[in-house]
């Protein structure tokens, strides 16, 4: 087994999902792109890249050394689409979603116990990621793979989704068996060092801004996108009370940074901020623009996500609050549980929705087509309710009292560190050290493995086509029939219009060679004479007897 010390594990690459410079960022790929970072901060001296084709490959080279900090140096090593052996380096390959089965399957023809295949969830919500995760559950994946969750409550998610599946499997097959690959719990992480403002760019970017010292900024961050993120209307109205909470010559300030899915999105969250909050001063700033961004979080005095969607799955931004030192008021719903410490950071304010088994007409609606994704979660999020009156009442408290809110930011800002991405990467550590101890202890199993259903051989799957097989007690002579020179035909476009298409014109004239030196040969005879892997002697023959230059005697009728 090789020493995968020295690294983590091989990246699968993508730009798409690492990227943070197109038009419509997505949660996934920021958090991919801040992966990509701590992997080149951390101490591992080795990058392993599995790409699709070499120009995907300097992408990342290129993208990858910019991110490096100055004299530091890493070996980067390209493992070539389709053959992945080269991942055994580096103890395993992380994928950046959880539809990890078609690594599986790659993985299966080079010895699954080479390397461990590691995928992650982002959102959970979609027919896709739901049909992958089940991909998962019958896939054959072994104790030293693993999907990581970014929450507790994505995990839930998993098992409930497994579970029931369990049932159906118990019900329909009599299944007896759960599968044993680890389901580990490990957040996203932040980039502090991103978040640290003087005093100085705090009051010039406020200036900038106009706002006042005294007044009050609450900010937004994340995609603008009620149907998809979180419904602005709750928001509007609890600051539009909250204003009147405030000293008349106190402005309140709502910044919002993101970015539109269209512009009619955008008049709907400007006119709407016009007429449900009219006291408030808002500001719409672009969030792609990393200037804004950090505008954005020096000028606030409190961050606040009324996320309502399921299909968010962790939340990065309320962390990124956090770690620039702004208390924090978020809904209680999913991973923000795991990071925001009510009354500590900030607060969680009480959410609610329908009970189990109600949500069905929603989900058939979506897997028949009727319904987009869009159209699902902008649906269901609508029966997700978050107390408009607990929020008025804690921005107001943290708005009226600067002492707690300075406390709470200092809480925050300290409770940040324990997601700083070089102790994540830490956990990715152990993690992998956990499953290589795994591989390393089960390499006695290997044995058990089938090969992957959906990667059918032909020679099996069409077992009943042919009149016989090609095996080694039959044999082989000269048939002259093709009376072509072997190199020369060999060399017609359309003898050789694929690249590999046939065995090498070397081997095809030694093996010729030898059945005209000896009149007639037995199959075994010719793989003990020269010792090639026994599949190109087959298809060596079988490529002869195709074009005439060569006759095969089924077995037991050698004449």
């Amino acid at each position: 087994m090789t020493d995968t010390r020295d690294s983590l594990w091989a990246l699968f690459y993508e730009n798409e999902a690492y990227a943070v410079d197109g038009e419509r960022i997505m949660g996934r790929q920021a958090a991919g792109n801040s992966l990509l970072r701590a992997y080149a901060y951390s101490s591992h001296s080795n990058v392993g890249v599995y790409a699709r084709n070499k120009d995907c490959f300097n992408d990342f080279t290129s993208d990858f050394s910019g991110l490096l900090k100055k004299g530091i140096k890493k070996e980067i090593s390209y493992i070539p689409w389709g053959n992945p052996s080269g991942i055994s380096k580096f103890g395993g390959l992380y994928y950046p979603a959880p539809d990890i089965s078609r690594f599986i399957n790659q993985r299966f023809f080079f010895n699954d116990d080479s390397y461990s295949i590691v995928g992650v969830t982002h959102t959970t919500a979609s027919e896709q990621a739901i049909n992958s995760l089940i991909e998962c559950y019958t896939t054959q994946l072994k104790p030293w793979d693993a999907i990581i969750s970014t929450s507790d409550s994505v995990k839930n998610s998993i098992n409930n989704l497994y579970n029931q599946y369990y049932e159906i499997l118990k019900d329909r097959l009599g299944t007896t068996k759960k599968p044993n690959f680890e389901l580990p719990v490990i957040p996203l992480g932040v980039h502090l060092d991103d978040y640290n403002f003087t005093d100085e760019e705090k009051i010039s970017y406020r200036k900038k801004l106009g706002i006042k010292e005294n007044d009050i900024v609450v900010l937004f961050l994340g995609r603008l996108s009620f149907h998809a993120k979180a419904h602005y209307m709750p928001m509007y109205i609890a600051l539009e009370n909250v204003k009147n909470n405030l000293p008349d010559d106190v402005d309140l300030h709502l910044i919002q940074t993101g970015w539109f899915p269209n512009p009619a999105i955008e008049k709907l969250y400007k006119d709407d901020s016009k007429t449900i909050c009219p006291s408030v001063k808002c500001h719409f700033l672009d969030g792609r623009d990393i200037d804004e961004k950090k505008r954005s979080y020096a000028s606030s005095d409190i961050f606040l996500s009324l996320v309502d969607n399921f299909q968010e799955t962790f939340g990065l931004t309320p962390l990124e609050g956090m770690a620039s030192g702004l208390p924090t008021v978020v809904s209680d719903w999913n991973g923000y549980k795991g990071t925001v410490r009510d009354g500590i950071d900030g607060f969680r304010l009480t959410t609610s929705t329908m009970e189990k088994g109600h949500g069905y007409e929603l989900a058939l609606m979506h897997n028949l087509g009727v319904d987009t994704y869009d159209h699902y979660i902008g649906k269901a999020s609508q029966t997700v309710s978050i107390n408009i009156k607990e929020c008025i009442d804690k921005i107001s408290l943290l708005s009226l009292n600067k002492n707690l809110r300075l406390e709470m930011g200092a809480n925050a800002k300290k409770r940040a560190e324990d997601f700083d991405w070089l102790k994540i990467i830490t956990m990715y550590d152990e993690l992998k050290n956990e499953l290589d101890l795994k591989r390393k202890s089960n390499l006695s199993d290997k044995k058990s493995f089938l090969p992957p259903i959906s990667i059918q051989d032909p020679y099996t799957f069409f077992d009943d086509y042919p009149t016989f097989k090609l095996t080694p007690k039959c044999s082989v002579r000269i048939s002259n029939t093709n009376k072509t020179d072997l190199e020369e035909f060999y060399n017609l476009p359309s003898i050789s219009f694929l690249d590999k298409i046939a065995p090498d014109i070397d081997i095809l004239r030694i093996i010729y060679n030898y059945i005209e030196n000896n009149n007639e040969l037995l199959v075994s005879e010719i793989i003990n004479e020269f010792k090639y892997d026994e599949r190109i002697i087959f298809r060596s023959i079988l490529w002869l007897s195709k074009y005439g230059y060569v006759e095969i005697v089924k077995s037991n009728e050698k004449k």
